[in-house]
């Protein structure tokens, strides 16, 4: 065995491994096998490759491939040596060699792996050496032996069946015999990675269930039922599909069906644009309703919207204006609705703007005085006071700058802000006591009433009043001072107080946060 001052040469294949390597990386021989065993498994080898080359081409003489030879077919003889190794690759011991005479049927019973070139048993499945499998190796249907290389590895020219064109050894090559073209292969790759992230969780138990039920019941069916129930069972799996499949061709049959309408309408309506126009315009005049909208409700398609929308305009103002004809005048709010609707139909009619200014002025008359009404009764009911709230705000809502109107607003909010007012568990009652005097002649005195609608005790914090200003402040009560709050509050009952805020502001809104309540926000005028 050869080496070097870089490592071990192999006695096989002469490929240099490293010092520590205990078999060869190219051919994967022993690195310990001796120069005797060497030599001794290279004359086999070519011994099998000779007999192979003339088993080969008697088959072809056989099959007429070829022409016989003249002389008579001499084998090779098994005493033949092979040839000394070079002087430069042998040791001492190479040197000194003879080899022994090989009998004839000593490889009788062994099989030569076409790979490695290992001696294997005739019936093993793959190489007990380098492990291919020969069953999948080209050609090696019948175990062929494949002539070996000298080349490092042993990797040489793979013949056919008949050892006649050697294959295509290049780039990429591989004697095993592939599975699956690279179409079906990357078919299945796209079908698993489109399957990958599908969740069926919970469809497979379902499904399986459904066929094991149907596999109990085939069994209890006799035989020369079978094909009943398979074709019952195949009728059932298919109507479901069938179904969904009809559904979709009515459903695109009834698509086509409104486009070649559509298509026949825009025709029509395109072509008689003006008649219709005039018959439409002529029923509105003549109060018959009914029949012009018939006659828009025909063409009231997506692509005719543009082209109807001035007739739709028009049979609106002549229906609207004859509602307002039929209601009486005394009806401030009710004409100012109709009126305010055919401004907005004719922006351009003058009469129709006078008419809606003048009702409109008779409508805010007529929420001050009702509103000043309920002001002035002075009843202790919270829904009048509601009532009284919701009228001057639509007055005031006409008429922003109408002094009158925002003094009663004032006046109806205040008093409106004496009645309990929040949510289910408590509620708030307030009176701004304008600012205070003497030591509190610059803070805002408020008076504040709470009771408890709950059904448990509520605990009263000060702490949690917030006051906010029209000037855009938000103050936190935290005043050390007394403020005649009763702490705990049971169901029912009721507490005030007093609270002082540093601002000389008027108040826009108090809020109150309970942990428990809720929040509770009250409004000023």
């Amino acid at each position: 065995m050869s080496s070097s001052t870089n490592g071990m040469k192999c006695p096989v294949c002469g490929y240099l491994n490293d010092p520590e390597d205990v078999e060869c990386i190219a051919c994967g021989s022993d690195m310990a096998l001796s120069a005797e065993s060497i030599a001794i498994e290279k004359q086999r080898s070519k011994e099998a490759m000779e007999r192979y080359r003339l088993q080969q081409e008697e088959l072809r003489r056989e099959l007429g491939i070829d022409e016989p030879e003249e002389g008579p077919l001499v084998m090779a003889r098994e005493e033949e040596t092979p040839a000394a190794s070079e002087p430069g690759d042998s040791g001492p011991l190479e040197t000194s060699l003879e080899m022994e005479s090989i009998p004839s049927d000593f490889y009788s019973d062994v099989f030569l792996c076409p790979q490695c070139g290992f001696r294997n048993a005739r019936e093993a499945i793959e190489c007990v050496r380098c492990g291919v499998i020969f069953s999948k190796l080209k050609g090696m249907g019948d175990k062929g032996v494949t002539e070996s290389s000298d080349l490092p590895g042993g990797t040489g020219p793979v013949l056919d069946d008949l050892g006649e064109a050697p294959l295509d050894t290049g780039t990429g090559y591989s004697p095993y015999v592939p599975g699956a073209k690279l179409e079906s292969r990357s078919t299945g790759e796209k079908v698993k990675a489109a399957w990958r992230d599908v969740d069926l969780s919970g469809k497979s138990e379902s499904a399986l269930k459904g066929l094991g039920g149907m596999g109990t019941r085939m069994k209890a069916v006799p035989p020369k039922w079978y094909g009943l129930a398979l074709g019952v069972v195949l009728l059932l799996v298919a109507l479901p599909f069938a179904w969904k499949g009809g559904l979709l061709l009515k459903s695109e049959w009834a698509q086509r069906s409104r486009v070649k309408l559509e298509a026949s309408l825009v025709d029509e309506f395109t072509g008689n644009r003006a008649a219709i126009g005039a018959e439409v315009r002529a029923f509105a005049d003549s109060e018959k309703f009914e029949e012009a909208r018939a006659v828009l409700d025909r063409f009231d398609i997506e692509p005719l919207q543009a082209e109807l929308e001035p007739l739709k305009r028009y049979l609106e103002e002549k229906e609207t204006y004859a509602r307002v004809l039929a209601v009486p005048a005394w009806k401030f709010e009710t004409n100012y609705t109709l009126f305010s609707r055919l401004v907005a139909l004719s922006p351009s009619n003058t009469f129709y703007r006078s008419k809606q200014e003048f009702y409109k002025k008779r409508l805010a008359g007529q929420c001050h005085d009702k509103a000043l009404r309920l002001y002035q009764s002075r009843k202790n009911d919270a829904a009048k006071s509601a009532e009284a709230v919701s009228l001057i705000e639509k007055a005031v809502g006409f008429y922003p700058k109408n002094r009158a109107f925002k003094e009663l607003r004032a006046k109806v909010i205040y008093a409106d802000l004496l009645y309990y007012k929040g949510n289910g568990s408590l509620q708030m009652a307030l009176r701004d006591e304008g600012l205070g005097k003497s030591l509190y002649k610059k803070q805002r005195k408020i008076t504040i009433w709470l009771r408890n609608t709950s059904d448990e005790i509520l605990y009263i914090n000060p702490d949690f009043f917030t006051l906010e200003t029209r000037n855009g402040k938000s103050l936190k009560y935290n005043n050390v001072m007394e403020t005649g709050f009763q702490g705990k509050l049971s169901p029912g009952e009721k507490t005030a107080g007093v609270l002082y805020f540093r601002s000389l502001a008027m108040p826009r809104a108090l809020t109150f946060e309970h942990l428990v309540a809720g929040t509770i926000q009250r409004e000023f005028p």
